[in-house]
């Protein structure tokens, strides 16, 4: 049986002419159209910046957790690693500790998707790290130079969300949707029965499809 979300029943507009009546029992795809994939109304632009401002977003947030956890990423061992000229890119890799590796790699991807969406090209690693110094903590950075580059990340993020506008809260639902476990026609039009009974609007819906 074919499957789909409670929202793709519950936001649909579209009432059934005589046409496609079908009879009680039938299954609600078959009547409340909205279950097909919708044509975007976003521009390519706003497309893509919904997709980079998710990944800032995301990345911001792991960056943000592990400084509020405690972990200071300028710490001695991981800051020696980083800047010592003589340790190789790959022993680096593997000598810095576990959570600077995750910062420094989720400070990396929020930077290239800030930067890709202003370019729309593939972005050198020199300038990648480069533009990175302004987002993430540096050797020598006080406290206070520290917080500003954090408020620095929300707003770029904030920028890049008003740049991809309801794009990105489209890319959010459909996110949101495709981790939810999903349900079978019958047991989300049960669920609708049972939210209708407290929505007049999504009832008449409903009893205009014979589905009630």
């Amino acid at each position: 049986m074919p499957v789909l979300t409670i929202e793709d029943l519950e936001n649909s507009t579209t009432s059934p002419d005589q046409s496609t009546m079908v009879p009680m029992g039938a299954t609600a795809s078959a009547v409340i159209a909205g279950t097909e994939k919708e044509k975007s109304i976003f521009t390519a632009q706003q497309e893509d910046s919904a997709k980079y401002a998710f990944r800032m977003m995301n990345q911001m947030q792991v960056i943000d957790d592990l400084m509020d956890s405690g972990f200071d990423p300028l710490n001695p061992r991981d800051q020696f690693v980083e800047l010592a000229p003589f340790i190789p890119d790959l022993a680096e890799n593997a000598l810095v500790s576990s959570k600077y590796g995750i910062l420094r790699d989720a400070a990396r991807d929020f930077t290239m998707a800030q930067l890709r969406d202003e370019s729309g090209a593939a972005i050198p690693v020199a300038e990648v790290e480069m533009a990175m110094e302004l987002y993430v903590p540096r050797f020598g950075d006080d406290l206070a130079r520290q917080q500003s580059k954090r408020e620095r990340r929300q707003n770029a993020f904030n920028a890049m969300k008003a740049s991809a506008g309801k794009a990105f809260d489209r890319t959010l639902r459909e996110t949101k949707k495709s981790a939810s476990p999903e349900l079978t026609s019958d047991e989300a039009l049960d669920v609708l029965k049972e939210r209708a009974k407290r929505n007049p609007e999504l009832r008449a819906k409903l009893k205009a499809a014979g589905l009630l």
